[in-house]
């Protein structure tokens, strides 16, 4: 098991956002976080970051607790987080958002990840090498804020709802992408509402609902389950 948050609880201020929220992911899965907007997604990805820090709970990564360090102390353990506001630099090219971002992995038995073997896992980056960030559609901003991520060399990639504002020929190139990087060994949390995206690309979900994780199962079980997307999915 490469991750497990344990009973966490989230405040902002004094609102009370996550009630002991728990999940697993072993190495090399795929798990969903499924919710509706407001159900807490963004706060429990935040949250195993490092960005709104739980009061209570454990965050176990690599075998050490993270509760309470900072984002940068967590991304120097192996997290790469992608945000779902993107956050790429627009006066820079693709490149140079991406060469900003490259570091040394701490697992020296995998390849690192390099500009040049982005660009054959992203051949669309490669073909907007030299464009400005700013210049980019939502869709490309996407797909290079991903790859900037994996520039980090992380263990384990946590993605805010990757295809919220996308278009869907994007969702489904996105969607490859993941898959993509799963055949290469690559472990990933996504936050997401976009339920028929999740059940093409995740191995296991847990599905919250107003702050708490309500049920959880495989993919496959999810599908067949309408009682629980009816309810919590609004499916």
């Amino acid at each position: 098991m490469i991750l497990e948050v344990k009973n966490i609880n989230t405040f902002y201020s004094t609102s009370h956002i996550l009630f002991d929220v728990s999940l697993t992911i072993n190495a090399g899965e795929i798990v969903c976080l499924l919710g509706r907007n407001g159900a807490g997604k963004t706060t429990t990805m935040r949250s195993i970051m490092g960005l709104t820090p739980p009061k209570t709970g454990s965050i176990i990564f690599h075998g050490e607790d993270l509760k309470g360090k900072p984002p940068y102390y967590n991304a120097q353990k192996g997290m790469g987080y992608v945000p779902d506001n993107r956050l790429i630099f627009p006066d820079l090219t693709v490149r140079e958002n991406l060469e900003l971002a490259a570091k040394v992995p701490k697992n020296m038995k995998r390849e690192p990840w390099t500009t040049d073997s982005i660009y054959r896992v992203f051949p669309l980056l490669k073909n907007l090498d030299k464009r400005l960030g700013g210049y980019l559609s939502g869709g490309e901003q996407q797909v290079l804020t991903l790859a900037r991520t994996l520039m980090g060399n992380p263990d384990l990639l946590l993605l805010d709802e990757p295809v919220e504002g996308v278009a869907p020929l994007v969702v489904k190139d996105i969607g490859s992408h993941i898959l993509k990087l799963k055949e290469m060994g690559e472990t990933i949390l996504f936050s997401e509402q976009n339920v028929e995206f999740a059940t093409r690309t995740a191995d296991r979900a847990f599905v919250i609902d107003r702050g708490r994780i309500k049920h959880q199962c495989t993919m496959q079980e999810l599908c067949e389950d309408d009682e629980i997307k009816k309810k919590y999915l609004m499916i």
